[in-house]
């Protein structure tokens, strides 16, 4: 039996090669925790459910390793990456630190009320999703949200692409912690309000609202790390659920 769930593997598009193939399925497939932390990668297996030879599904395991997503063990294989839980801090420390500059760019380039609509849109199909008990969407419509914000705060687009290429563990972790709706729902309370103090150029509780989102997402770590322990690593004992000055 495959590995991989073989009726979500897109086609490989005209302009693919091999490779760029496999790194955007497998990729993908992490991501989205189809391949769990932990799992072991066969690389005859990926390499026979893409259609493609086995040489560009292990230069993708070795792309993948550098980018934090497969550890690959001598003697032993290739596994993908368990999700650090020193790296979520980071990444939220990052998100943290950028925040309240980038809300503030977006008052200063007077950003108008209907550039906001595309963060309002996603917002409705977030909510459109719920309504339909799906939340398989969730997380990937959560980045989009925190994507597209970075891109209203002006050149702040650059910086996003950064920080998400350091921030692939807290992904994976959206989408665990989106597995559940109460949560789900939050997230999205979170961000509609958020967005609604920036529309109406309320820059000091837009940025209250946006740190109390990343605060929300830290204090989840214990409760999943408990309910899920072998998919992270670098765990810590928290003494107390107050949050870190270092951290947000």
């Amino acid at each position: 039996m495959s590995l991989l769930p073989l009726q979500k593997i897109s086609p490989r598009k005209a302009s693919e090669d091999a490779r760029q193939y496999a790194y955007r399925v497998l990729r993908y497939f992490i991501l989205n925790l189809h391949l769990p932390p932990g799992r072991k990668m066969n690389e005859i297996e990926f390499a026979d459910a893409l259609g493609i030879s086995r040489t560009p599904v292990n230069d993708t395991f070795n792309k993948l390793s550098r980018k934090n997503l497969v550890d690959i063990i001598p003697q032993k294989g290739a596994f993908v990456s368990k999700i650090d839980t020193r790296r979520i801090e980071q990444t939220l420390w990052i998100h943290g630190q950028l925040g309240s500059s980038m809300i503030k760019n977006i008052f200063i380039r007077n950003v108008k009320r209907p550039q906001f609509d595309i963060l309002y849109l996603i917002l409705e199909e977030m909510e459109d999703h719920l309504s339909h008990g799906d939340l398989t969407q969730s997380a990937r419509l959560i980045t989009d949200y925190y994507k597209h914000l970075y891109e209203l705060g002006g050149k702040m687009d650059y910086i996003w692409e950064s920080v998400q290429i350091a921030g692939m563990d807290l992904q994976r972790f959206l989408y665990l912690s989106t597995e559940e709706i109460g949560t789900t729902r939050n997230y999205m309370l979170d961000l509609t309000s958020l967005t609604d103090a920036m529309a109406q150029r309320d820059t000091d509780l837009a940025c209250t609202i946006y740190h109390h989102h990343l605060s929300r997402i830290f204090l989840l770590l214990p409760a999943l790390m408990e309910v899920n322990p072998h998919y992270f690593t670098d765990q810590r004992n928290k003494e107390s659920d107050e949050i870190p000055d270092n951290i947000i």
